[in-house]
């Protein structure tokens, strides 16, 4: 066979029927256990001609997991959203309040008040808008965990609509603490059709997301006062991001007004500010000693990263950063060459007691070379490893084996060559949405400055899964030539 679609009858032998929400948190995620298949895998001729197929397992036993997208989706779960007199959603700022309902075949359904907004950076202003729900109401909402905090990503810049679906599968399968659950809906708002959007869980400190204690303003003594802190690394949040920048609803006059509202520590040595998202209230003076205390750790950390002694394990970067986190945060986002990965939506997290942890990854819309900007539309060469801190880790020897060993690991569990196979299937699972999603959006319009990579555009859902793993094989090629020297 010149073409092989072997996978497709490996996936449908598995499960019969239209399931298969998200690689990132279905029901029974994390605890089915996986059907074992003894085949010849490869990719299906939507993804690529068999003869330029990176991965197979002849031989061997591949475990697809049992979450893995099975068929094609005749429908969605369906999430009408109501607001209050049909009002429209026009700030990142303000919420309007409203009604939801979620239903579909084999969908435990839910409705209730909640408030909705904006939210994004680019992606706010592009005609497919992504939200942010906060429910009146703790809910389960398609087998994810309880909450009040949801997000809607359009993934409007990701014509294939997979990208943060496959970065969110392959971030859990190399053992991140937490990965954002995910699901496939269909929104409706005021009645309207607007297209194929993710329903996924906001990123924040909580039991079932990132799980660390939430401060409380009486948590000064020497154990509660180290923990916990989520911080988000964000170049929008630099000093000198407002001088020459008026487009930005937050600078005013040359100044950032969100460092008013937000509490930001700036590094020494050229990473973006590290900017406290939990607690949030850290410029609040009744916060003082938190706020003293994660500044003195953070330039800590510094010190011992860029310090001569900084390869030692017990007075260097190793003291105060977990480096396994750092490993798996590193590998996932410079695989797919995140554009943002060390620079904005950039998420660490320190426990009570502990170090500073790398992740949960998020925002993979212009990875995968679909953004034309500083090189990352080309499959080789260092993305990641370029920011400071990544760059300096990469001087110690004993990081770089790790790494190595790391991407060693992975590629002998197959994961890498899972990742393709979640890729092919996912595409065709969501061949009836997608046409749907767009009659209502162009699969040809990118913003200017996005360039889409070096392709410029294909003109059509099956070309761009192509393209995209057409690019994601050559950048996994090159990656692996340099991580077996």
């Amino acid at each position: 066979m010149s073409v092989v679609i072997r996978i497709l009858v490996i996936v449908s032998a598995l499960l019969m029927g239209a399931c298969g929400g998200s690689g990132s948190g279905n029901k029974g995620s994390g605890t089915s256990s996986p059907a074992t298949v003894s085949s010849t895998v490869s990719l299906s001729s939507k993804a690529s001609d068999s003869s330029q197929a990176v991965v197979s397992s002849s031989s061997s036993s591949l475990a697809i997991p049992a979450e893995f997208p099975k068929g094609t989706a005749e429908t969605l779960p369906k999430l009408s959203i109501t607001t209050d007199g049909a009002a429209p959603i026009v700030s990142k700022e303000n919420y309007v309040t409203g009604q939801f309902s979620l239903e579909g075949t084999d969908v435990e359904q839910a409705s209730g008040t909640m408030e909705i907004r904006g939210r994004g950076n680019s992606t706010w202003s592009w005609d497919k808008k992504p939200y942010r729900l906060k429910l009146t109401n703790s809910t389960s909402l398609l087998g994810m965990p309880a909450s009040k905090h949801w997000v809607l990503l359009a993934n409007y810049a990701d014509k294939t609509l997979m990208r943060n679906d496959i970065a969110f599968m392959f971030s859990k399968s190399t053992g991140m603490e937490y990965t954002p659950r995910a699901q496939y809906v269909e929104v409706s708002l005021n009645g309207a059709y607007k297209g194929v959007y993710q329903l996924v869980e906001h990123i924040r400190v909580a039991k079932d997301r990132v799980n660390i204690p939430e401060m409380k303003v009486t948590d000064i003594d020497a154990e509660k006062i180290t923990g916990g802190y989520l911080m988000e690394i964000d170049f929008r949040y630099h000093k000198d991001f407002c001088k020459n920048n008026s487009y930005e609803s937050f600078c005013v006059n040359g100044e950032n007004i969100n460092r008013q509202i937000d509490f930001c520590i700036d590094s020494n040595y050229g990473m973006d500010p590290f900017c406290l998202q939990s607690p949030e209230t850290l410029l609040d003076p009744a916060w003082s000693a938190q706020r003293e205390y994660i500044q003195k750790y953070f330039a800590d950390t510094e010190a011992a990263l860029f310090g001569s002694d900084f390869k030692d394990t017990t007075k260097g970067y190793a003291a105060f950063i977990d480096v396994d986190s750092v490993v798996n945060y590193y590998i996932i986002n410079e695989l797919f060459k995140n554009p943002d990965g060390a620079t904005a939506s950039a998420f660490v997290y320190k426990k009570r007691g502990g170090k500073l942890f790398f992740g949960p990854v998020w925002d993979f819309d212009l990875s995968f070379g679909n953004a034309g900007y500083n090189d990352v539309d080309k499959t080789y060469n260092w993305h990641i490893r370029n920011s400071s801190w990544f760059k300096r880790l990469f001087e110690d020897p004993a990081f770089e084996a790790k790494v190595k060993a790391r991407w060693q690991a992975l590629k002998a569990e197959g994961k890498f060559e899972l990742l393709f196979i979640y890729a092919d299937a996912r595409a065709t699972w969501l061949e009836k949405q997608q046409a749907k999603n767009y009659t209502i959006w162009s699969v040809t319009d990118f913003a200017p400055w996005i360039i889409h990579g070096t392709h410029g555009g294909t003109g059509s859902y099956d070309a761009e899964v192509k393209e995209m793993i057409r690019w994601q094989r050559a950048r996994y090629q090159w990656m692996d030539a340099q991580l077996g020297k």
